[in-house]
């Protein structure tokens, strides 16, 4: 849970935008919280992104707003759920002779592992296999494990991603309360009606 500190005299300002234009402070705060909990999952995502080679539906999967501001609780909830990690084939994992390569981190070069084999072709009747990569494990040809790399809660956990979080929110809280100033002295001086 990340604490947000509120300017007082932006508060004061707001407060008397909102009187002139005959709405619910409230109402304008709610509006404010929200918009800046649907940035904070939009940069959550964008810095799991920046950290390791995963898609963007893949990073932003584990992310949701559980809880949006209302007038009655000024308070919006975004949460990252802890998933299981994702095969190689989420990290461009390929086949060569000596085993298969992959790129999980985007500072980093290609990984390997060498005795790794690439799982069955489109044809394959489990999902789960295709394009992923498995290894043996033991003295005999059995048991064959699947090969993991990262989930986009580890990568956003391990590389300590939510100090810079807090930061961030209280700069976008600050601009979405100015943003909503001046929507209601627009809206009291008549240009804009909604």
């Amino acid at each position: 849970m990340i604490g947000i500190d509120i300017d007082a005299k932006q508060l004061k300002r707001l407060a008397e935008s909102v009187s002139a234009a005959k709405k619910s402070l409230t109402k304008e705060l709610a509006a404010a919280i929200n918009a800046v909990s649907k940035k904070t999952k939009l940069e959550m995502g964008r810095e799991i992104r920046a950290t390791i080679n995963i898609k963007k539906d893949e990073a932003e999967k584990p992310l949701s707003i559980r809880a949006a501001a209302s007038p009655q609780s000024l308070q919006a909830v975004v949460s990252l759920k802890k998933t299981p990690r994702l095969g190689l084939r989420h990290f461009g994992a390929r086949q060569d002779k000596r085993g298969v390569s992959f790129k999980i981190s985007k500072v980093g070069g290609r990984g390997r592992v060498d005795g790794a084999f690439m799982g069955p072709n489109p044809k394959a009747v489990n999902i789960n296999w295709r394009g992923n990569a498995f290894k043996r494990e033991g003295a005999g040809r059995l048991p064959i494990v699947q090969i993991k790399g990262v989930s986009a809660y580890g990568a956003y956990v391990k590389n300590n991603l939510a100090g810079p979080q807090v930061e961030a929110v209280n700069a976008e809280l600050t601009k979405q309360i100015e943003r909503r100033i001046n929507l209601n002295v627009l809206r009291a001086s008549g240009l804009v009606k909604t």
